[in-house]
């Protein structure tokens, strides 16, 4: 087990498992970290077992909407759904504007759907590579989404639209924010154990590791 110590000046120390495989621990200076270790090892196990197991799949092709798609060398980079095929140029920006592309025109009437039911008008829809979370809403109503949002099984797009809608209203994730969340994906728990299952599946992934400069 590869544990790194990180000493910050924070209250309580919290420990993680990397998608990597590396073990995390944030602790104050002094702090008994190995106890810390000792004591969460059953879970850290189980944590790097499903890791291992991730590790195959992510592997297996470039992710598109929950599946894996073969992926061929080209010079222009190219989705094929219908052949569940992924060309990827030499271009990481040609690669990373055919994705954003994509995930437009899957996002946008998602967006449009969900707005009108929900009651509110978000302002103008980014799509940008992000490397540490699935969307944002910003304080005037702008959405931004993470370009990786093109690999998962689009029912979890569907609840990150929502969940960034709901920001609209509620700028926190407070028990209003939650109940309006419910209201329109009641499934909401279920969808935010699978999307960090994901974001493993993708920091896994090489080819998202080489467009992510790994």
């Amino acid at each position: 087990m590869r544990v790194r110590v990180r000493r910050r000046p924070v209250k309580y120390a919290r420990i993680e498992v990397r998608p990597n495989g590396e073990v995390v621990v944030t602790a104050p200076e002094g702090f008994d970290v190995e106890t810390l270790v000792e004591k969460h090892r059953g879970w850290l196990e189980a944590r790097l077992e499903e890791i291992d197991g991730l590790r195959e799949l992510a592997e297996s092709g470039f992710p598109i909407n929950g599946e894996f798609y073969q992926v061929i060398q080209g010079r222009r980079a190219k989705v094929h759904e219908r052949f569940k095929t992924v060309i990827l140029s030499p271009s990481r920006e040609d690669v990373l504007s055919c994705l954003k592309r994509f995930l437009r025109k899957e996002l946008l009437p998602l967006v449009d759907e969900y707005g009108d039911k929900m009651g509110v008008k978000p302002g103008k829809v980014y799509i940008r590579h992000q490397k540490s979370r699935w969307g944002s809403c910003s304080p005037k109503g702008n959405l931004n989404f993470n370009v990786r949002l093109v690999s998962v099984p689009p029912r979890l797009r569907e609840y990150v639209v929502v969940h960034e809608l709901a920001h609209i209203k509620y700028m926190n994730h407070s028990r209003e924010f939650w109940e309006l969340v419910g209201r329109f994906y009641p499934d909401y728990r279920t969808a935010r154990k699978d999307l960090k299952r994901w974001w493993s599946i993708i920091e896994l992934n090489p080819y998202w590791r080489s467009l992510s400069g790994v």
